[in-house]
């Protein structure tokens, strides 16, 4: 495959920081030129990546070369991606409302994928109310980190009610 028509993402020197790769791998799907593939270097294989990006409407091919895995990302034939059924309603109640999205039955990393992406798109002001199927813990720090605070509440057995509101 030639790396010219790839945007080339080593991940390892993240992983080898302490950071997760999962908002910079979003960060260059999101600013892929068209026509362009991307190209994830990493020391493992990134198995629900594949479901992540599949439903955003791209293939990929996994080759292992020594110890890195090169995985390619591609557009499928088409270039759309199916609509998504956990995607975020429309806010009520004009400037600021309320943003909801049902996250639960999602594999993981997707539910936490879909709150941030949501929170990328969630109107000035508006809170974004998120049913989970488990208390996101892991979720925290990168609410905290993008100026956000959560409040969790168990609703019931694999049901919490997570709100999440500008600082």
């Amino acid at each position: 495959m030639d790396n010219d028509d790839c945007v080339v993402l080593d991940v390892r020197p993240i992983l080898a920081s302490g950071r997760d790769p999962f908002t910079d791998i979003m960060a260059a799907v999101g600013g892929l030129p068209a026509g362009k593939r991307l190209k994830i270097l990493n020391s493992f294989e990134p198995v629900p990546l594949y479901h992540v990006l599949g439903g955003k409407g791209f293939d990929h091919e996994t080759t292992l070369v020594g110890e890195t895995y090169e995985i390619v990302f591609f557009r499928k034939a088409g270039g759309e991606t199916v609509p998504d059924p956990s995607a975020p309603s429309a806010p009520h109640g004009g400037a600021g409302g309320v943003v909801e999205i049902d996250v639960r039955g999602l594999e993981p990393p997707e539910p936490m994928v879909k709150i941030l992406e949501t929170l990328n798109t969630l109107p000035p002001g508006a809170r974004l109310v998120v049913h989970h199927h488990r208390d996101p813990a892991l979720l925290y720090d990168k609410l905290d980190a993008r100026g956000y605070r959560a409040k969790t509440e168990k609703i019931d057995e694999g049901h919490y009610l997570v709100t999440i509101v500008p600082k």
